[in-house]
Order: C-alpha cells, then structure tokens, then sequence
C-alpha cells in the first residue's frame, strides 16, 4: 500500500511540476478550444475529446474498454480470490479550474452511462466464484485534477477520484457458496458502492 501512495505522489507532483514549467513558457499559454487524447485507469482505456468552454471550464466525452485480470489477489471472508474484469463505458464529465495562477487544478463532476462486471475465483477452489455486477445507469463521478491546461500541444493530466453507484449485485456461480464472502464483497475495495478511480491522460489541444 505504501508502495502505491508513492507511485501516487510521485505521478502528481510530475504532472504538477511540468504543469507549472508549461504554465511559465509564454508559447503555451496559446489557448486551445479543443483537445483530443488517451487515457488509461482501472476502468480501461479510454478516448477522450475536450472541448474548452473558457480557460476556466471544459467539458470531456470519454470512452473505454477493458477485459483482463486484477494485478492483486484479495482477501474475502477468510478466503484468497483472485479477480477478472470487464467494462465497457461512456461519460460526459465538466472539470472547472477555479484558480487563475494555478489553472493545471482542476475540478471533476461527470456522469457515466455503461456496465462492470467483475468475477472472483476462491484460489483453493475453482468451483467457489461470484459475479459482481453494476448495470446501474446513469452514475456519478466527482474528482479532482492536475493538469490537461487548456493550452495548444501536448499535455499530461492526472485525474483521482470514485465513482458513485448503488452498488453490485452479488451472485455465487459456482457449487460452492459462503454467505460470510456475499457479505464482505460488498465491503471490499473495489466491489463497494464507491469505485475508485485514477487516471493518466496525454491530450493534445488545438
């Protein structure tokens, strides 16, 4: 967990040092009416087009994609699991820089409209699995930003936040079942009410 905070750190305070040098270069403070880019998170990735209403406000259209395994297995109700996951998104989201002299924060409220399924596999028996699945439409995204400055050429913008949902239906797909798993899943990072979410973007503005 350590480990993560850092690589955490570290990523913000690259893309705020670099925000900051950008911001002092006269050739970037070019404004950019548009901007197009990629993005990766734990939701997939993702493509996004921004259209700068001012130097102030943006609104984005974001879409994305995953299917693969989780990198760290879990524990739940005294068993080891081990996860897949698969999206499938869209989202409109409005990010607001309320600080002139420091316009790489930003603030982010969207909503997003698609479907997440996750699935557990107990590691001591294939045949304990369960399905999680959130198909709850629209939900809320509330976050903060640094940097993606609404300025021409390349940025880089980093995003953390959760989205808010009413929370996965549970189900037991295999022959073995434990009501102390179905309990605790709902509790568990990543299969809560609130997903959180970080992400990494490399845009262009034009």
């Amino acid at each position: 967990m350590k480990k993560i905070f850092s690589i955490l750190a570290a990523t913000v305070l690259f893309v705020a040092t670099s925000s900051t040098t950008q911001a002092q270069d006269e050739g970037a403070k070019e404004f950019a009416a548009y901007s197009a880019g990629l993005g990766i998170s734990p939701f997939g990735p993702s493509l996004n087009f921004s259209h700068n209403l001012s130097e102030k406000t943006t609104v984005n259209v974001g879409i994305g994609a995953f299917s693969g395994d989780n990198p760290i297995a879990q524990e739940i109700g005294g068993a080891t699991f081990d996860g897949t996951a698969a999206t499938n998104w869209m989202g409109i989201f409005l990010n607001h820089r309320p600080f002139a002299d420091f316009d790489w924060i930003r603030f982010n409220v969207g909503i997003g409209i698609g479907g997440i399924e996750g699935t557990l596999t107990d590691q001591a028996d294939a045949n304990h699995t369960y399905s999680i699945l959130y198909d709850n439409n629209p939900v809320g995204y509330v976050g903060v930003g640094f940097g993606s400055r609404p300025v021409k050429g390349f940025t880089v913008g980093f995003d953390i936040g959760g989205l808010h949902t009413s929370g996965g239906d549970v189900t037991a797909t295999g022959t073995a079942m434990n009501q102390e798993v179905v309990d605790e899943i709902p509790n568990t990072l990543g299969y809560g009410r609130v997903l959180p979410n970080l992400q990494l973007s490399v845009n262009y503005g034009f």
